[in-house]
């Protein structure tokens, strides 16, 4: 369903349009912007703000292609949170990841790197288990993120992407946390970028999904979409349930795919 979602937004031709507005422009249209985005996501479904969410980035973006975001969430025992969409309004194509959680947490601290075409609001719509949506919003000024031009070797680009670095983060509890940092080396081509040769639009290339596993339970799932930074770098905390503290782990897989229908999968021997 996010698939079809995404491709429709990709053809919508008044987001297309917007990445050719000024910075000002943009700035003012973010919140315009956002009812069509719900309404295409989540249609007519109430979304509520919540407490429980913390969406932390800079006022300004430094470099607005590695826009640094952390979301600190603080769990519900009733109905709780199941996945987070993240959205900046003023990108082409607004759906930066959806994270999904197949585990119960209590807290999460999760952090990232996002492209970010535009001044513009970014939104945290947590899912729960009955459907409920939740949203924690923040602003950062920024712009050309999405775009520029690529001058690097493809062949070289296309013969690294997909290889990963992952690492436990000390201090932790194996068997009752999940902390560490994932990073996947690719391109994440937004379709927006021109390559330097030939002066054309280069095509969109980039991971479409991840799933991080614990021996045989997967303990997060991402949908990526291109506004998520090249190389991308994910840390995270998370509590596992009790259900889970008995379970011996000692390998970490890695599934990937991309949008041209290519996995990568790795497994990470955690043993010393």
């Amino acid at each position: 369903m996010v698939v079809k979602h995404i491709k429709a937004l990709i053809c919508t031709g008044v987001l297309c349009w917007l990445v050719l507005l000024p910075s000002a422009v943009h700035a003012e249209l973010s919140a315009q912007n956002w009812p069509m985005i719900k309404e295409r996501f989540f249609n007519h479904r109430p979304i509520n703000p919540t407490p429980l969410i913390q969406v932390i980035a800079p006022l300004g973006a430094e470099n607005s292609a590695q826009v640094p975001v952390t979301l600190k969430v603080s769990n519900q025992l009733q109905d709780p949170i199941k996945s987070i969409y993240l959205f900046v309004d003023a990108n082409p194509v607004p759906m930066v990841a959806h994270y999904q959680f197949p585990l119960s947490f209590n807290a999460l601290e999760l952090s990232t790197r996002i492209r970010m075409e535009n001044d513009s609001h970014l939104r945290a719509i947590a899912e729960t288990e009955s459907g409920a949506l939740l949203m924690a919003t923040a602003t950062v000024n920024a712009g050309g993120g999405c775009a520029g031009t690529i001058a690097e070797d493809e062949s070289i680009v296309r013969e690294n992407a997909g290889k990963v670095k992952f690492q436990i983060n000390p201090p932790y509890k194996m068997h009752e946390t999940a902390a560490a940092t994932l990073q996947i080396k690719h391109p994440m081509y937004t379709g927006l970028q021109l390559d330097a040769k030939t002066q054309q639009l280069k095509p969109a290339l980039y991971i479409e999904h991840a799933d991080i596993i614990f021996e045989e339970a997967s303990i997060m799932q991402i949908d990526f979409n291109v506004g998520t930074a090249e190389n991308p770098h994910l840390t995270f905390k998370f509590d596992l349930p009790k259900t889970h503290h008995q379970t011996s782990v000692n390998n970490v897989h890695i599934k990937l795919s991309d949008n041209e229908r290519r996995v990568f999968i790795h497994t990470i021997n955690l043993k010393p």
